[in-house]
């Protein structure tokens, strides 16, 4: 169980910047994969399966607008997020992979991801596959649902300390 600040924001065309930085980026990773999310009736929880493992996601507080930079505001939550293996060889786990509940919807995502953390008082980029104590993950998604293509930026602080952005990773 872990507390997580997240600031996302969605939309439908591509942006060419951003794909070009951070095809510069040292230790971005590139995944596609597919998430099964439990169609709820509450905002503040969020259930999905992915890659063997149940996540939840809970918001905490209130939403908060706020900006990350002089050129970019948004709307920020606080979440605890809870990660647990599923059992894969459970009937009903593959039933809900193979799409046979309306109540799971799969979403397929192709990301972009890096890790930002501080080493020796620098922003530093890490891959998402090393664990780091604090920092922000950065992901810019394309997402498929019901044939449609939306894509994503998301900034999701972790760890004790709030990693404080540069202005020239953000502007």
């Amino acid at each position: 169980m872990h507390k997580t600040k997240e600031v996302r924001w969605f939309f439908r065309p591509a942006i060419k910047c951003v794909e070009e930085w951070f095809d510069g980026l040292e230790n971005a990773v590139k995944q596609t994969r597919t998430d099964n999310y439990l169609k709820l009736k509450n905002d503040d929880i969020g259930v999905k399966l992915r890659e063997g493992k149940v996540e939840i996601k809970h918001r905490i507080g209130t939403r908060a607008k706020g900006c990350v930079s002089m050129n970019l505001w948004g709307y920020y939550d606080d979440f605890i997020k809870w990660s647990f293996d599923a059992n894969q060889k459970d009937p009903l786990f593959s039933q809900v992979l193979e799409g046979e509940y309306e109540s799971w919807i799969p979403i397929k995502k192709e990301r972009r991801l890096v890790q930002l953390t501080q080493v020796n008082d620098r922003t530093v980029t890490k891959s998402v596959s090393e664990d780091v104590p604090f920092g922000c993950q950065v992901e810019y998604s394309q997402i498929g649902l019901n044939g449609e293509i939306w894509h994503t930026f998301g900034l999701e602080w972790f760890g004790d300390h709030c990693l404080k952005l540069d202005e020239e990773i953000v502007r």
